[in-house]
């Protein structure tokens, strides 16, 4: 399994070990809950959103797609991304992620729509498209090219693992830049003021758009 370590870096980066999973979902429960614009809106606090988060950090790290970074010099963790086959059923593999779905049911529906608009366009059967679900970088090594270098590690492990398109779904400017710069494609967009469903409104109140980004490799 390739990974990248490079003397100049003040960072390593490793894969996703299972003595690692409670460190790096208290890690992603802080960013996910407090600076994914999505997320906000749904004001989840983080004693309810632990436990199924740390089920689906477990799993990550039994698939063994899923990277960490740490400091070179302190070990501290610097950043994860999460990856899996896009045809991961992930409720029938723990009933206990159906308990995270349902805290974001506004979230799971918007990425449906965009699920469903790749299914349509990109081969999405197993071992074909890998799904960057998310990445997250601790503050005190913003700007210092953690989430970069956790991206171009999993596209580089991804040709090896046989598939053949990789895709990200983008809620912000910041995360849809750092795609663009790693090769990724606009495929399609939602506007959050004009996404709806069943009649009702979610997100009319978050400027911008939600983005699904892809990228042949």
């Amino acid at each position: 399994m390739s990974h990248l370590i490079g003397p100049d870096l003040p960072f390593v980066i490793k894969p996703l070990a299972g003595s690692e999973v409670e460190e790096v979902t208290r890690c992603y429960a802080d960013i996910f809950l407090n600076h994914e614009p999505m997320t906000r809106c749904c004001r989840i606090g983080p004693d309810l959103f632990f436990p199924p988060a740390e089920v689906y950090v477990s799993l990550c790290a039994r698939d063994s797609m899923s990277f960490i970074a740490r400091g070179t010099r302190s070990g501290e963790l610097a950043g994860f991304i999460f990856c899996s086959d896009l045809s991961t059923n992930w409720s029938s593999r723990d009933p206990r992620m159906a308990d995270m779905f349902s805290l974001f049911p506004k979230i799971t529906c918007i990425l449906d729509r965009l699920e469903h608009y790749y299914r349509e366009q990109y081969p999405s059967g197993p071992g074909e498209s890998l799904h960057i679900f998310q990445v997250g970088v601790s503050s005190p090594f913003q700007g210092q090219g953690v989430a970069k270098a956790l991206v171009r590690t999993v596209l580089e492990n991804a040709s090896m693992w046989g598939f053949s398109y990789a895709l990200a779904e983008c809620s912000s400017p910041a995360s849809r830049g750092l795609f663009s710069s790693c090769g990724f494609l606009v495929a399609h967009e939602i506007a959050f003021r004009n996404f709806s469903a069943d009649g009702a409104s979610y997100f009319q109140d978050l400027p911008g758009e939600i983005t699904l980004m892809v990228r042949k490799l």
